[in-house]
């Protein structure tokens, strides 16, 4: 750091962030790492500090995640400044491939989530509540368009999850209402660490709005059940040594959905069971002189069976309504040269493989018409990167930066077959190359300040399954990848016992990929290529006012805005308002001896609902937590967390309500209340 740093000053940081969790005892010394000026690795691919990233960067240390009270990576990133966390399951729960999903500066699909620097993105699903928090070293946010330096799948940012190299043996345990339970086992033995997790959920009713169905001349009334859930896995790391580390991530997952209709008298009209399996295995290799290489294999499977009854009680139908296996290769080596002492250059390849085997059952999906049969498909496509970074150190206080990334895609490919009567078609897209460039400037303003200012391209590939077709999504050949333009200016300041950032942002992204028609229920969603674009300022202040409080202020105001697909002249659609436009979050911790509490409030307002014909209002949001924690002993410690302390009705994604569309709300005020045992 470039100036000196007080005791005091340090534990500004240790307890503050961009988002506020519980307080923490332990000594300043031990965490220099999160100084007001932290070291980071994912914004530039090499080591940086805050003050010297042109970025909006965000740290989430292992202090603040261990008092915060999460289970899980969703629950640590939900109140983050600049997202907005989606989910349809309580606690960001997967319902098969409704995942939960971060949005990063209202842009819906644009987040790229790493473990350990490997994407955990398979065919644009991320399963955050898979990461036990008890595994997690830090977390390192990067808000704003990373395409160039992190390929396809960045444009919104990137959250980079780092796990950690040693783990206090523990065992924990804490229950809650809603029936749910959660178990934990960590065990660290010299270069080996392991977190092994269970959580169990009970029933939630009315976890939706109900809405109204009319069928065969009768009119009734449904909505959401969840009935129960399972999640368990194993998250280990090995040091083979100072130079190798490789890490293994297991989770099962199943969750059961009830639909209620009021004709079956509050009885099940329809059960959906979801079940994913996701595992990865993954390499990293770092020789401690510029040279790192990531290898990675992963696999997602999710199942999706349907049970439905007839009023008077019998099974009319039990299928399986949709099954996806995805899998996923990934390679990636860079070096960092040193350049006349003071010029950094970095030079990197990467490759993805992508593999997809999908099965749907009869419904419209994969056709026009409600007799079309099931079907199955083998869909895979092959990424190649090349990407380049020059550091140049222009004066003792101006830096020049130049990133460029060449993205090549070959042999994408789609199989579907007619199960009824064995005819298979074969589909090929055209291959697709772009070329990104990206150009940043920061100047040192004082020791303790700095201003940075960048433009640069980013660019996007669709999905597999919204090219070739999917459970609920029809074919769309002519999907085109999404490209766009970036420019961010920001301000950082560490002042005495305070620590400002400021941004403000715009983007422009042509061909963004979002739904055209059709619905979810229907299995006949389209996708097609329309415009967003947004424009916005984010700022944030963190203060430690003494020995015993500190507190987070943060707020964003921005204005998305997508092209609507009805043309209203022949220049094109007009633009629509979507997303959230401003969002204001705070926290204020109180820690003193064995006991510490956190507080932490997120409001979302002026809520566009970004699916609908309409693009109506959303309720504002206001999401809610607070912890306590007491620690007897050293290796003791007894907390309570409670979660939607207002017990608000508030809806968790971004599509609202109308009499054919279901709203997810929240769940109701929720508590969890444990033990954790270290030895």
């Amino acid at each position: 750091m470039k100036c000196s740093v007080s005791k005091g000053l340090l534990m500004t940081v240790l307890i503050t962030g961009s988002v506020m969790w519980g307080g923490t005892s332990v000594f300043a010394e031990e965490l220099q790492e999160y100084m007001l000026d932290p070291m980071l690795i994912t914004a530039q691919r090499m080591e940086t500090k805050d003050l010297e990233t042109p970025a909006a960067v965000e740290v989430i240390s292992k202090e603040k995640i261990e008092n915060s009270g999460a289970g899980s990576a969703y629950e640590v990133l939900r109140n983050a400044l600049g997202i907005m966390s989606s989910s349809q399951g309580p606690n960001g729960a997967a319902m098969g491939s409704m995942t939960s999903k971060i949005i990063i500066r209202g842009v819906d699909k644009g987040t790229l989530v790493m473990v350990d620097g490997v994407p955990m993105n398979q065919d644009g699903k991320y399963n955050l509540e898979d990461i036990p928090s008890d595994m997690i070293e830090k977390i390192e946010i990067v808000r704003g368009g990373g395409s160039v330096l992190y390929g396809s799948e960045a444009t919104g940012g990137v959250i980079n999850i780092i796990t950690k190299n040693t783990v206090r043996n523990s065992i924990k345990v804490s229950a809650g209402n809603y029936g749910r339970e959660r178990y934990s086992v960590s065990v660290g033995a010299e270069r080996f660490n392991a977190t092994a997790s269970l959580e169990n959920r009970g029933k939630t009713s009315n976890m939706t709005t109900t809405i109204k169905n009319v069928a065969m001349g009768k009119t009734s009334y449904r909505h959401y059940d969840y009935l129960k859930g399972e999640s368990k896995g194993i998250l280990w790391n090995y040091n083979i040594n100072d130079n190798l580390k490789f890490t293994h991530n297991y989770v099962e997952n199943n969750n059961v959905m009830d639909v209620i209709d009021n004709k079956y008298l509050k009885s099940p009209y329809q059960r959906k069971e979801y079940d994913d399996h996701n595992n990865t295995f993954a390499l990293a290799i770092d020789d401690k002189h510029g040279f790192t290489s990531n290898i990675s294999y992963g696999t997602q499977e999710r199942n999706y069976d349907q049970t439905t009854w007839k009023s008077n009680g019998a099974i009319s139908s039990a299928i399986k309504y949709s099954w996806r296996k995805g899998h996923n290769t990934n390679i990636n080596v860079q070096k960092v040269f040193d350049v006349n002492g003071n010029d950094k250059f970095l030079l990197g390849a990467s490759f993805k493989r992508e593999d997809l085997d999908v099965y749907n059952s009869p419904t419209k999906k994969m056709g026009s018409t409600p007799a079309k049969p099931e079907r199955s498909g083998a869909y895979n496509r092959d990424i190649y990167s090349l990407y380049t970074s020059y550091d140049w150190q222009m004066t003792d206080a101006d830096k020049l930066i130049v990133n460029l990334r060449e993205t090549f895609v070959r042999n994408a490919k789609g199989d579907n077959t007619d199960m009824s009567t064995g005819v298979t078609t074969k589909t090929v897209q055209v291959n697709q190359s772009k070329f990104t460039p990206e150009i940043q400037y920061i100047r040192d303003l004082t020791d303790s300040s700095s201003f940075y200012a960048k433009a640069g391209k980013s660019y996007r590939l669709p999905e597999l399954t919204k090219i070739f077709g999917g459970s609920v999504i029809l074919p769309s050949m002519d999907l085109k990848p999404e490209h766009g333009v970036h420019y961010e200016m920001g301000y950082k300041l560490n002042e005495g016992n305070r620590s400002w950032r400021l941004a403000v942002f715009d983007y422009d992204v042509k061909d963004a990929i979002e739904s055209i028609s059709g619905t979810a229920a229907e299995g006949n969603l389209i996708y097609s290529n329309t415009d967003v674009k947004n424009t916005g300022v984010e700022l944030s202040l963190n203060v430690k006012h003494n020995d015993d409080w500190d507190s987070f202020w943060g707020v964003t105001y921005s204005n998305p805005k997508q092209k609507s697909f009805k043309t209203n002249s022949s220049a094109g659609g007009e633009w629509i308002k979507y997303n959230n436009q401003f969002q204001f979050n705070m926290g204020v911790n109180y820690h003193a001896d064995k006991f510490a509490s956190a507080l932490s409030a997120n409001y979302i307002g002026m809520r566009t609902d970004g699916t609908s014909d309409t693009h109506a209002r959303l309720k504002p949001a206001l999401y809610t937590d607070l912890h306590f924690s007491y620690a007897p002993e050293k290796n003791q410690k007894a907390f309570l967390h409670i979660n939607n302390l207002l017990d608000r009705k508030d809806y968790t994604t971004s599509k609202g309500p109308d009499e054919t569309t279901y709203g997810y709300y929240t769940t109701g005020i929720n508590f969890m209340v444990g033990y954790e045992y270290s030895f």
